[in-house]
């Protein structure tokens, strides 16, 4: 066959279709290949972009449990209300670094893990700080009702020598084992003679006898004599001035003597000399020592 005849010509033809044919075959294979490599190579980015995606949450997630502990943090001590603060503004600073995306999530986890292990000091802190609390209010309600029971205590004595006091007070006063009182009129040789005429009537005696008393202290005693006319008026005495203090209040009285008391039975008088003129009715005669009433008496004159 010769080199330029027809049937040369159509089998070189047909080789370079053959060949191109191989090549563009092979040329898809290839493509495909780097196709399916683009691929794989887009998923590991996807999967590590998810993998980072799922540590920021993570870490966020950390920092954002680390914060809401921090806020669920109560104590009434300023020092460390002020550094919870302080931790506080730190983590919420971490957070916002962690969520523009341009710092480590490695070192921002570190730094949560250690701010976890900061506010565990913290609750401990708090705890014995409670504690502590608790026990000094224990106390102090413990020391409150000892003092209650201490100042009824004292109220109670108190109270108890209060009445003791009035008691012996009572005891004190002196009384009378007999008494009596009338008006006299004294004749001419200076005889004092009793009489019911007021007309006739110069002088006012109360005699009486003051009992044994062992409470009332011993020594000399003023007696104070008071006599109401009539009228409702305390006669008075020729002194300048007749007031003293009895029951809690002050004023006249007729006559007064100074005794000598030795806690036994004494016999004594009192005499009133106003010369003031007399009237008819019923008189009522009393007689104090220290400002109790000692005893009294009455009678009458027509």
């Amino acid at each position: 066959m010769e080199p330029n005849s027809p049937q040369a010509g159509k089998n070189r033809s047909n080789t370079g279709l053959l060949l191109l044919v191989v090549l563009l075959l092979i040329s898809n294979v290839v493509m495909l290949w780097l196709l399916m490599q683009r691929g794989k190579e887009v998923e590991v980015g996807q999967q590590q972009v998810a993998a980072l995606e799922t540590r920021n949450e993570d870490v966020l997630g950390m920092l954002e449990r680390t914060l809401n502990s921090y806020d669920s943090l109560q104590t009434e001590n300023d020092t460390i209300r002020q550094e919870l603060e302080l931790q506080k503004q730190q983590i919420q600073e971490l957070m916002d670094k962690v969520k523009s995306g341009n710092y480590s999530l490695a070192k921002a986890k570190k730094e949560a893990e250690t701010l976890r292990s900061i506010m565990k000091n913290y609750i401990a802190q708090i705890d014995s700080l409670n504690r502590a609390n608790q026990e000094l209010t224990a106390e102090k309600q413990q020391l409150t009702q000892e003092l209650g029971e201490e100042k009824a205590q004292k109220q109670a004595l108190a109270t108890e020598k209060e009445a003791l006091a009035g008691k012996v007070a009572k005891g004190a006063v002196l009384h009378t084992t007999t008494i009596s009182a009338g008006a006299l009129f004294v004749r001419n040789s200076g005889k004092q003679v009793d009489t019911e005429r007021a007309s006739k009537a110069e002088m006012i005696k109360c005699c009486f006898t003051l009992g044994e008393n062992k409470v009332t202290d011993a020594g000399d005693k003023t007696l104070y004599m008071r006599v109401i006319s009539p009228d409702g008026k305390v006669l008075p005495t020729n002194e300048g001035n007749n007031r003293f203090k009895f029951n809690g209040v002050e004023g006249e009285y007729s006559a007064k003597r100074d005794v000598n008391y030795q806690n036994q039975p004494l016999d004594a008088c009192v005499f009133w000399t106003g010369g003031e003129e007399l009237r008819t009715g019923q008189y009522i005669v009393e007689i104090y020592e220290a400002g109790s009433l000692v005893s009294k008496a009455n009678f009458n004159l027509k």
